[in-house]
């Protein structure tokens, strides 16, 4: 499960409406990967009780989410901030046991980033307020006192950011599956067939590992608008039927046929490449019963 902490660092002087606005802003978008994620994303823990973290000289985080301007989203604020005090959720003993100090840098500030060392060794995830442009960013930089640093992810509430936030909880929790269900994830539940589920879950791992890397590329290059090399991907046609193969080389050279219908992947067959010496029959037969399982696949 992942672990939000807040992150109490805040440019001063700042106003009560930035605050306000800046914490509802970061709500919501917490709110929307939660949705997403529901079994992966556990709640926001603070360093003490919400109406001791002072934020200005008028308000604390209590204080701030009291005025939140919709009740939906400040009831919902209630609910996400009940985890505290931080060393019920998180080991401290072994950030205090090292003795290095940590900060980040605010405005050319240094800042106490005790906090944020502890979430970090967690692998969690801060949730700032946007106030500053050194607080709006992925991942924010913590400078130690034994001349190294380390960075730690940050959602800070734009949706860009949040997407960026989603991807590291997409890959860790695809990095958790078999290979077959991290494929169908990554191609974001494709059609199969049991031929191919069948094929491909007696696959070594290597081979499982190189298919999910080239459709990993693939979707890259088009996400970058790059065009595939026909080293890696060929359109190929049976009575003027296209479906597209998928090349592997080594350790065994594979085809993997498929096709791509509206965003939506439809895997019909892995098979060996065939030898020089019946190439031309053998690939002929796969690219036909390929075509075939495809029709009933799409029915």
């Amino acid at each position: 499960m992942k672990l939000f902490l807040f992150n109490d660092i805040i440019p001063s002087p700042i106003s009560d409406q930035e605050i306000i606005v800046a914490l509802k802003n970061t709500v919501i978008e917490y709110k929307n990967l939660k949705e997403k994620f529901p079994d992966n994303i556990d709640g926001i823990i603070s360093s003490t009780q919400l109406n001791n973290i002072n934020l200005n000289a008028n308000l604390t985080l209590s204080g701030t989410l009291e005025l939140i301007d919709n009740k939906e989203i400040k009831d919902y604020s209630f609910s996400i901030f009940t985890k505290y005090p931080i060393e019920n959720f998180l080991d401290i003993d072994a950030v205090l046991q090292d003795k290095n100090e940590h900060s980040f840098v605010l405005n050319t500030i240094n800042k106490d980033a005790l906090f944020i060392k502890i979430i970090s060794n967690e692998n969690g995830i801060l949730f700032s307020l946007n106030l500053h442009s050194d607080l709006a960013k992925d991942s924010l930089i913590i400078n130690s006192s034994d001349s190294t640093s380390f960075s730690v992810d940050n959602l800070y509430g734009l949706k860009l950011n949040t997407d960026f936030i989603e991807e590291i909880i997409k890959n860790e929790e695809i990095s958790k599956l078999g290979n077959l269900e991290r494929l169908k994830q990554i191609l974001n539940n494709p059609t199969s067939s049991k031929k191919f589920d069948n094929t491909f879950s007696k696959m070594s791992k290597e081979i499982q590992g190189l298919i999910i890397e080239g459709f990993e590329t693939i979707i890259s290059f088009k996400k970058n608008g790059t065009n595939i090399p026909e080293t890696l991907l060929k359109e190929v046609t049976h009575k003027n039927e296209t479906i597209k193969e998928l090349k592997m080389r080594d350790p065994i050279a594979k085809r993997l046929y498929f096709k791509e219908i509206d965003g939506v992947y439809y895997l019909a067959s892995l098979e060996n490449k065939p030898l020089k010496d019946r190439q031309t029959r053998e690939q002929s037969s796969h690219i036909k019963n390929a075509v075939s399982i495809l029709k009933g696949l799409k029915k």
